[in-house]
């Protein structure tokens, strides 16, 4: 089962849950507060690039059948 990043829109904590894959997009309870108002983080998995600590930055890797 995946893991999951979950910001609660009512109290803005910040959570991991592990969820199934069909139920991921649906609001989760906040274990702080207790909302039903959770929704799911966008995963740094999903980003493509990013920077170095001296602020230069890296590209993906290219894929040798592109």
């Amino acid at each position: 089962m995946p893991l999951y990043e979950y910001l609660c829109e009512t109290c803005g904590h910040s959570f991991e849950k592990l969820q199934s894959f069909s139920k991921a997009d649906l609001p989760q309870e906040c274990p702080t507060c207790g909302s039903r108002e959770a929704r799911r983080k966008l995963s740094s998995f999903a980003v493509s690039g990013g920077s170095r600590q001296d602020g230069s930055a890296v590209r993906p890797a290219r894929s040798p059948f592109s």
